[in-house]
């Protein structure tokens, strides 16, 4: 017969498992359990996001914030965020560059890119602008230079 502190300490082993490989968080950061905060970032971001949601409601141009959505890395896709709305404006693209700014200057990490997609004041879509905020990414300089350094990560 198994004693419960057995038992207790295999679930919990078993549930660190289970979330790490399904894409979950666990405390440790990883099977090897060696990750750190700052390898972790602010999980699922909640008050972080919060706070953008909060500051594109304030932005001039915005009619409706159709999604704000904060998505993890994968083995394909870096971690980022997507943002779809509506513009009181026609044709309106530095929107989509003042809402990545607001991104760009959020608590969100890790924050490799930004896709921010807007539907115009005369129903029209505008492109989408994906952007680069990776290190290595060939705008990153000037949104620093622009933006200034990002306040985390």
């Amino acid at each position: 017969m198994l004693r419960p502190t057995i038992v207790t300490a295999l679930v919990g082993v078993l549930l660190t498992t289970a979330c790490t490989s399904s894409g979950g968080s666990s405390t440790g950061g990883g099977p090897s359990g060696g990750g750190s905060a700052a390898d972790e970032g602010c999980g699922e971001c909640t008050e972080e996001v919060a706070a953008i949601r909060e500051q594109l409601g304030e932005l001039d141009g915005i009619r409706e914030l159709v999604t704000l959505r904060r998505y993890p890395s994968s083995p394909t896709n870096g971690a980022g965020v997507k943002v779809e709305l509506r513009s009181t404006g026609a044709g309106d693209t530095g929107i989509q560059d003042r809402v990545a700014e607001v991104v760009w200057k959020s608590r969100v990490t890790p924050l490799d890119e930004v896709f921010v997609t807007v539907e115009d004041g005369t129903g029209e879509l505008v492109p989408t602008l994906p952007y680069d905020f990776t290190d290595h990414g060939r705008q990153h300089d000037t949104y620093v230079e622009e933006w200034g350094a990002r306040p985390v990560g």
